[in-house]
């Protein structure tokens, strides 16, 4: 049994690399080659074309020339063209052999031209030799078939899960809010402040939904015209909601019908007499939460309370000394629940 090294190249190849490399380091080295009569190759017509200076085409054809024996030079006539291509850090080498071409690109960050010139010479004779320009081909003895190993038997795909149905947003949700509400002195209105609570409700899982609502508000001082006095208010609502949820927040508005039951009377008259009312108007607000889950959301928001035709407020002997706001602006901050 003879062991054989692995081959790198085909044994054609190896030769001819052999003979390249062999002319080629007796070139470099600096040796003396042996003296060759004058050969038709002095005479032959240049193949190597390139409008580039590095690697210069008239360098790379003498180097091939000097790497092919001289009686084999008349073959390079026979559709050879090599064309060379400067691509700055690299070049390319297309070598041209009876209408078909073989391309090779060799990447030089330095540029170094002799270099390039040598690498171009090499191949073009590497791509020519077999088999016109005369290696004799070697018969190598067919390999030992080997079995064929069984193919591997594929895992059986994992079943995919199940997938999750999207959970339904509660159908009902309970807020609530800690609130401060303010209104301006307008006209002949008094300017008032008081805190409270409110108690909503809104009924629906879309992006529409009716909401209900309660307020308590602490009493509210004001003084008008020297009449000093308190109001007492309880305002509920009853309208309709469009909400829109992003990825971390939901948005709402508000817009509804508010009823405010109101209680108002002197504080510094010798005489007075409480007067109770019921004021219409109406209720709009903005809304922001963060949801911590389908059913748990702490927000903020801001509200109106508009009122158009507000009590009358009136004194003796002075008589209608002003009336009621006509606005009262507000924030809230609470928390919601979904049921």
């Amino acid at each position: 049994m003879r062991v054989r090294p692995p081959r790198l190249l085909s044994s054609r190849s190896s030769r001819t690399l052999g003979l390249c490399l062999a002319v080629w380091g007796t070139h470099a080295q600096g040796q003396v080659s042996e003296k060759r009569e004058p050969s038709p190759s002095a005479s032959l017509s240049p193949f190597v074309f390139g409008n580039v200076d590095c690697p210069d085409p008239k360098t790379v054809q003498q180097a091939v020339l000097s790497l092919i024996p001289p009686e084999r030079h008349t073959l390079l006539s026979r559709g050879v063209r090599v064309e060379l291509e400067d691509l700055g850090e690299s070049y390319r080498v297309t070598v041209w052999k009876e209408g078909a071409s073989v391309k090779k690109s060799y990447s030089d960050p330095a540029r170094e031209c002799e270099g390039r010139a040598r690498f171009a010479a090499v191949f073009t004779v590497l791509t020519l030799m077999p088999p016109e320009l005369g290696a004799e081909p070697i018969v190598e003895p067919e390999p030992e078939l080997k079995p064929a190993k069984p193919a591997p038997v594929p895992a059986p795909a994992p079943e995919p899960a199940p997938a999750h149905e999207p959970e339904l947003r509660p159908l009902a949700r309970l807020e609530l809010s800690a609130l401060y509400a303010y209104a301006p002195a307008i006209l002949e209105a008094p300017s008032m402040h008081s805190f409270g609570a409110e108690l909503r409700a809104a009924l629906g899982r879309g992006a529409l939904s009716g909401t209900l609502s309660v307020a308590y508000v602490t009493r509210s001082k004001f003084e008008l015209d020297g009449v000093q006095g308190e109001l007492s208010r309880i305002p509920l609502s009853v309208g309709l909601r469009l909400r829109e949820d992003f990825e971390a927040w939901s948005v709402a508005a508000d817009l509804g019908l508010l009823v405010v039951a109101e209680r108002v009377h002197a504080t510094n008259l010798l005489t007075t007499q409480a007067r109770s009312s019921a004021n219409f108007g109406l209720r709009g607000g903005v809304q922001v939460a963060h949801p911590f889950g389908p059913r748990f959301a702490p927000f903020v928001g801001a509200f109106v309370w508009f009122s158009p035709s507000p009590s009358e407020l009136s004194a003796l002997p002075q008589g209608v000394i002003g009336n009621l706001p006509y606005f009262w602006l507000g924030g809230a901050a609470g928390v919601s629940f979904g049921l």
